[in-house]
């Protein structure tokens, strides 16, 4: 044989299993989907068979992700979801009940939403935490042991589907962001902004809660074992909606403020996210979003001097009637002041306000447990 005819017959035999892998891999790219499809379709029949229909829930979800026509997983997701909601939230883990509103605020089903928001309220069992901060502000200051009595908090801030309900009822103004009666598209698992003190009061009331104590909030952040941040001790940008991460535009006040919340979250762009958004910067108690998205109103009024005259159990404050007090950083800062949203983001850090309109201001409720 010569040796040219000995060369192409390799070429040949050579070209011949390249396109063989090539079919093999294009297949498995296509199949793919399916075969991964089947396995958590089986693992979600496992699990729905022993009654576990948080995790048959999840497990019906990744298949309709997957291949939304799988079999008849959509009939097996609905079940799973209508057994799984009475659950919520003290027999469904965090990762779950998060994933379980944004199915239902991704498919419109509010109802059901509106349900599961109200009744995820964290319980915070009475005892001490320390409160202040001796190396912040003269306002955090004295750090001391403060008392507290069991009480709820919500995990996310009020949403602005949640707060539709209430203004429909109350016929309370909307924020002035919204199209008269209805918030921007697609944001109903997004915190309700640009809400006064006296409508987050009133709303709390009309729900059946109440507004948190400033000491409750900084509980429900930081733990009992001392955290700076929600997620601990560490700064990490990454864990809140801060507005830091790759952002290229930065607001020059508070009317820009305004025009971003009506436009979609992108990239290069400040933007308020939907509730729950940031699971990694969950508190010591797994309240989400203490930092991030929007600041918290709280019931008590500010004082400049910080602590040294409030009592040791349920501390309140009550005057000067001048500002209420805000916790929390927000979902954008203006340009120039890129350099607080770390102190800002401390469980600690104390700031108030007596604007009633604020796009960076949201809240969340409280209740008091007998």
């Amino acid at each position: 044989m010569s040796e040219k005819k000995f060369y192409l017959r390799g070429l040949i035999r050579w070209a011949s299993v390249a396109i063989l892998l090539t079919l093999l891999l294009v297949g498995l790219l296509y199949r793919g989907p399916q075969l991964r499809a089947g396995y958590y379709y089986q693992k979600g029949l496992a699990a729905a068979e022993n009654g576990d229909w948080p995790n048959a829930f999840l497990s019906f979800w990744t298949v309709y992700e997957l291949v939304p026509e799988y079999k008849d997983v959509r009939q097996h997701l609905d079940q799973s979801l209508a057994e799984t909601l009475p659950r919520i939230p003290e027999g469904v883990n965090l990762r779950t009940e998060i994933q379980i509103i944004r199915w239902l605020s991704n498919g419109s089903e509010f109802e059901e939403l509106v349900q599961v928001l109200e009744r995820c309220m964290v319980v915070i069992p009475a005892g001490e935490f320390t409160m202040g901060d001796d190396s912040g502000p003269v306002d955090a200051r004295p750090q001391r042991r403060v008392a507290l009595d069991a009480f709820a908090m919500d995990r996310y801030e009020v949403t602005n589907l949640q707060y539709q309900r209430f203004i429909q009822v109350t016929h309370t103004e909307p924020p002035r962001y919204w199209d008269g009666m209805q918030y921007p598209d697609g944001q109903a698992d997004f915190p309700v902004v640009g809400v006064g003190w006296s409508q987050a009061d009133t709303y709390c009331r009309w729900a059946g809660k109440r507004l948190p104590s400033e000491a409750e909030w900084e509980k429900a952040c930081r733990g009992t074992d001392g955290r700076i941040y929600p997620w601990g001790g560490q700064w990490n940008p990454e864990k809140a909606n801060v507005g830091l991460s790759g952002t290229q535009l930065w607001p020059e006040s508070l009317e820009d403020g305004w025009k971003l919340l009506l436009t979609p979250p992108g990239a290069g762009k400040p933007g308020l996210k939907p509730v729950g958004s940031y699971p990694a910067g969950a508190s010591f108690y797994e309240v989400l979003d203490l930092s991030g998205n929007a600041s918290e109103w709280v019931v008590d009024w500010y004082n400049w001097d910080g602590y040294a005259n409030l009592p040791d159990h349920n501390p309140i404050g009550l005057g000067p009637p001048w500002n209420r007090v805000l916790r929390g950083s927000s979902w954008f800062v203006q340009r120039g002041q890129e350099s607080g949203t770390e102190k800002m983001s401390r469980c600690a850090t104390r700031n108030s306000s007596h604007t009633f309109s604020d796009p960076r201001v949201g809240f969340r409720c409280a209740r008091s447990i007998p």
